[in-house]
């Protein structure tokens, strides 16, 4: 009784906060069939509209009596990384928590179980799993951790294959609140261990995008960013063309340092997210869903060409990562209007809303304007991914669990995410809306890059180094990055 009192609480507490725009992130076909349900539209509630309301195929009369389902989540107290998604004991009107809080809360009142949850003591840090594997004492039903972790216990035998899973039980890997993109793109010979999707928003946080300052652009006067987004020229060339319009030694000394206005400021590892928005696979699967490296090749050679005439040139961008500075003095450059772009996760656009000039977010640039998507890639060392450690056998109740957070999550997490933390706190345009819908929905998993067989570092090196040769660093080190994919998918096929 007093959970069905809270819950109903809790709904007339967020019934006019979520509108809606509960269909935001990456995810195809709902096997699920979602409900229709009258909401308010607007702050005055004179507006109605259809919302989209997702339901877990849950059988009448399900009930767990009980049973503990224990998670394992991200660390409380690693600063921007700090779990979001699952620390949220009570509510306190804060959109995500008060989100977390209900979606967790209505999976109780629904099963029957007691949502449990553990933090980590570093995100990537997986002893916790394997200390429970080795006792087999089945701690943790479900446990999320950063994507390159995550690989690394596939190989392990730590992990549960998910297709199995699902075959033995109830897990829905097709429902709309699993990322189709993530499961698709990561699977190897048809065999997945990780998801993500509507479920968390830790993934999203690292999503790279670009930034820029409306104050700069107004100034002068350069072309509207959003509608060459919108007609598909938003490229590379772009960029360049209208960096250098706004570059200036603002102190007159003759040198381009943290005191003066740039085109750019970024971070080495836009070279691999470029990369990736500029359409190149590093790693692509065959008709047997096995990945080989795909890296180099003529297009390649001139995404690195191209690449350079923007990230190299020191006096159209500023790399914080060159410097060998914090991202903190890159932030407070931006934050002062010294630079029209901002290269960064989508962490990064949170962290400007105290900025006093106005701001809009945008895809990664394309290669040109006949490449015809745009394409996002996470960061492996911190996006999230969730797993099922092999000890949990229970197929029936964690596959309901997992849905039904899933789906309360697709209701009310994400719009939580996306609508009021980053469209109507941090964003200060209507476009930004179609353009997060673009790098949310266009994420490419690329095994290639995620994996860790070191193409990102190499990568990452050639820019803090401003390497254009990448012929002979792929000559170098391509054996290894081909040995150690090879391994990995030796053990997904014989795994």
């Amino acid at each position: 009784m007093k959970k069905t009192l809270a819950i109903l609480l809790i709904l007339a507490a967020l019934l006019p906060a979520f509108t809606a725009c509960a269909d935001k992130g990456g995810e195809t076909t709902n096997t699920n069939t979602p409900t229709a349900q009258s909401d308010t539209a607007s702050n005055s509630g004179s507006e109605k509209e259809e919302e989209t309301r997702y339901t877990a195929n849950i059988p009448e009369g399900t009930d767990y009596q009980g049973a503990s389902f224990t998670v394992l989540a991200y660390p409380q107290d690693v600063g921007i990384w700090s779990d979001v998604d699952w620390n949220a004991e009570e509510m306190n009107g804060e959109a995500i928590n008060d989100a977390v809080y209900t979606r967790t809360l209505k999976t109780e009142e629904k099963l029957n179980v007691n949502v449990k949850t553990e933090f980590l003591d570093g995100y990537g840090n997986s002893t916790a799993i394997q200390q429970s594997v080795t006792a087999q004492d089945n701690a943790y039903q479900l446990a999320t951790n950063t994507l390159m972790s995550v690989f690394t216990m596939s190989q392990s035998g730590l992990l549960a294959e998910l297709n199995d899973y699902a075959a033995q039980g109830t897990l829905d890997l097709g429902a709309a609140w699993w990322d189709q993109n993530c499961i698709n793109d990561l699977s190897i010979a048809h065999k997945n261990y990780m998801l993500t999707g509507d479920i968390g928003t830790m993934y999203k946080k690292s999503i790279g995008a670009i930034m820029f300052n409306k104050a700069i652009l107004g100034d002068y006067q350069i072309e509207d960013p959003y509608a060459l987004m919108e007609s598909g020229k938003w490229t590379v060339d772009k960029m360049v063309e209208m960096g250098t319009k706004v570059s200036d030694d603002l102190n007159g000394d003759g040198v381009m340092d943290t005191n003066d206005r740039y085109g750019l400021i970024c971070f080495c590892d836009m070279m691999g997210l470029a990369f990736i928005g500029c359409g190149v696979e590093m790693a692509a699967k065959d008709e047997n869903d096995v990945p080989s490296v795909t890296l180099y090749s003529e297009k390649a050679v001139s995404v690195v060409d191209k690449l350079a005439t923007l990230m190299y040139d020191e006096n159209l961008s500023w790399s914080w990562s060159k410097a060998g500075l914090t991202e903190d003095t890159a932030f407070s450059m931006y934050q002062q209007d010294q630079s029209l772009f901002y290269y960064g996760e989508l962490h990064a656009v949170a962290t400007m809303r105290s900025m006093d000039s106005p701001f809009g977010v945008l895809p990664m640039p394309k290669y040109d304007d006949t490449q015809e998507n745009y394409y996002h890639c996470v960061n492996p060392n911190v996006a999230s991914v969730y797993f099922i450690p092999i000890t949990n056998v229970e197929y029936a109740m964690t596959g309901h669990v997992m849905d039904t957070l899933g789906a309360e999550s697709k209701n009310d997490l994400t719009p939580a995410y996306y609508d009021v933390t980053l469209i109507g706190k941090v964003s200060r345009d209507a476009e930004s809306a179609a353009s997060l819908d673009i790098i949310i929905d266009t994420i490419r998993y690329d095994i290639g890059y995620l994996s860790g067989i070191g193409i990102s570092n190499m990568l990452n090196t050639m820019a803090n180094s401003f390497n254009t040769d990448l012929a002979s660093q792929y000559q170098k080190q391509s054996k290894v990055f081909t040995k150690l994919l090879d391994r990995i998918v030796e053990t997904f096929v014989e795994g």
